[in-house]
């Protein structure tokens, strides 16, 4: 049994959209998971709410207009157009090479109009609405993490591999133009041929969402969800405190009561004080992202012996997925079937020649 979540947050300057048309708690499958923790939070049932489940935060999310939500049993499944429905600057500032990392100089980068660096990436992701709070933690990969209520998509913090490079720590403005906008949101980088790579996404708190949805003196409104089904918020704890990364744990998260949660569910928070900003390992079970998933890499240990390069410079010509990996080949001086041979599952970049 299925049903639609019509969208109810306009974008930005503009009316909500029609609410809500169905009720979803008889959509939902049964309470089929009680999540326990045994670390020293306090809490019994990490995910435990009201219904067993996560539905009512997703009832409750205000899903902007390029948003469809549909509710399965035990899932829902997310559709955007992968823009956010918010406005964004004229122009970023977009990496040469296709990755980089610092210290930056001015001629690794250009100034790209936005109707060319951020273009339509379309996002389907089904995400579960019973998770799993498990002690053991699995690390965050480049790429998808969670998905917001703008449409767009949340990263980690890092554009690297090798996670040297935090995009909020070192942002930086050539003439004006940013790296990373002012809701901590930014595109890849271009294809090869010069076009967009599309993608937008966050790596810190979204201002353009936070201050539209949040209330202040009180707890953070959900702004999405990660892949492993536990919802994440904005800066705000329990009465409108600001939460520092400190009283998080190493996930960025903690269990207590939130507005769609309110008798208390393990969740994260988007943090402004240091790194890390979003969120880099998941505490609730999660398939492993592999090098065809939304955040995948490949053995890159193994593919760096194979083509005779350091790993590092690898990592480096490589960037973020997807990989254009004829401009990586080119980096590191060996053909691009060289390269496709040795990475045969890597996530090439749409496009690239």
């Amino acid at each position: 049994m299925t049903t639609s979540l019509l969208p109810r947050r306009a974008p930005a300057g503009v009316a909500a959209a029609a609410a809500l048309c169905l009720a979803l708690a008889s959509c939902s499958s049964d309470p089929t998971t009680e999540i326990t923790t045994g670390s020293d939070t306090g809490a019994a049932a990490a995910g435990s709410t009201s219904d067993g489940t996560t539905t009512a935060g997703v009832e409750a999310a205000q899903w902007g207009d390029n948003v469809t939500i549909t509710v399965e049993d035990g899932s829902f499944r997310f559709e955007s157009d992968g823009l956010p429905d918010h406005e964004i600057p004229d122009q970023f500032l977009v990496p040469q090479t296709g990755s980089f990392t610092p210290p930056v100089t001015e001629s690794e980068v250009s100034a790209v109009d936005s109707d060319v660096a951020v273009v339509a990436s379309p996002v389907d992701q089904t995400i579960t609405l019973d998770p799993i709070y498990t002690d053991e933690v699995t690390q965050t990969d480049l790429g998808l993490i969670g998905v917001t209520i703008s449409g767009a998509q949340l990263f980690n913090d890092y554009e690297d591999n090798a996670r040297s490079f935090v995009a909020v720590d070192d942002n930086f403005s050539v003439g004006g133009v940013s790296f990373v906008d002012s809701c901590n949101g930014h595109p890849l980088a271009l294809l090869a041929d010069g076009t967009g790579a599309g993608s937008y996404h966050y790596h810190g708190v979204p201002y353009c969402l936070t201050d539209e949805v949040d209330v202040e003196g009180e707890h953070s409104s959900v702004l999405g969800f990660l892949v492993d089904g536990f919802p994440f918020y904005g800066p705000q704890d329990e009465g409108g405190e600001t939460i520092t990364s400190d009283e998080l744990d190493e996930c960025s998260g903690h269990v207590g009561a939130t507005p769609e949660f309110p008798e208390g569910i393990y969740h994260y928070h988007l943090t402004e004080d240091r790194s890390p900003y979003t969120v880099d390992c998941y505490h609730g079970e999660v398939e492993t992202a592999g090098p065809d998933q939304p955040g995948g890499a490949p053995d890159l240990g193994e593919a760096a012996a194979s083509l005779g390069v350091d790993q590092d410079d690898l990592l480096a010509a490589l960037g973020q997925p997807p990989f254009d990996l004829a401009g990586a080949a080119e980096t590191l001086g060996v053909s691009e079937q060289e390269l496709e041979d040795a990475l045969p599952a890597a996530p090439a970049a749409a496009g690239a020649p």
